[in-house]
């Protein structure tokens, strides 16, 4: 684990890493492992949402996204707002906002998606947070010639359980969970066997999920704690690729 990267006690802010300079390459420093895709969200759920508050005049006077940037279909309505460019995708449908984005291609996706969610934050700090979400999925293969179910089976099939029991025919599938606390935020990682792509192809999904939990204080209290805890963004993606390589290495 990189210098400065030690594990937060349970309540402890994380230090104020917003992007790593560098940008994750799809092969760790041995070239071993292999990334077929990546995303990010950012969520943030409120007791109300008010979606017709979205507009593009809105969002460029006020600085959360400048109009030119905006592609594609996009809709602004009472109900929900959905609009895009051509690296975040935005929706807002009451009680979150959800904004995703790649983050193994070379771009600004990450930056500017936590630029238009601390944004938002600032501008509606009257908002009734409730919590954060910030997510990353990863889509791994096996490594070059191993078959997939061997892999999957070494990775996360072997064990003396009954139940495992039930599953010994070559065609089984293994996935697992795991849960901890982790700085100021619950981390859920969830890791199972998917199809994807265009070829649909064999791959081990790692799912992570840190939950923060915003305490009842007051509005404007909680619209400070969440721009903090968006500007984790950086360090939880590091820490979660550093657990992707570890989970996927036999």
């Amino acid at each position: 684990m990189p210098a400065g990267m030690g594990t937060p006690s349970r309540g402890e802010p994380y230090p104020r890493v917003f992007f790593a300079a560098r940008a994750w390459d799809k092969t760790d420093n041995r070239g071993m492992l292999l990334i077929e895709n990546a995303f990010s969200s950012i969520v943030l759920t409120a007791q109300s949402f008010n979606p017709s508050v979205f507009t593009e005049t809105w969002l460029s006077e006020y600085g959360v996204l400048p109009t030119d940037k905006l592609v594609g279909v996009r809709v602004f309505a009472p109900q929900v707002a959905q609009f895009q460019t051509s690296e975040v995708q935005v929706l807002v449908a009451p009680p979150k906002m959800q904004i995703t984005f790649p983050i193994l291609a070379q771009g600004e996706g990450p930056e500017l998606a936590c630029r238009i969610a601390v944004r938002t934050v600032e501008l509606l700090p009257h908002t009734p947070y409730q919590a954060l979400g910030l997510n990353f999925d990863y889509f791994v293969p096996p490594p070059e010639g191993q078959d997939f179910n061997a892999y999957d089976r070494a990775l996360f099939g072997d064990g003396g359980s009954k139940l495992l029991r039930e599953f010994s025919s070559p065609d089984a599938r293994f996935g697992r969970y795991f849960s901890r606390d982790y700085g100021e935020a619950r981390l859920k990682l969830d890791v199972k066997p998917v199809k994807a792509g265009p070829q649909s192809k064999d791959l081990l999904q790692f799912s992570f999920n840190f939950h923060h939990a915003l305490p009842e204080v007051a509005l404007e209290e909680r619209a400070k704690n969440l721009s903090r805890m968006i500007s984790a963004w950086g360090q939880l993606r590091d820490y979660s690729q550093q657990l992707v390589e570890l989970g996927s290495q036999l």
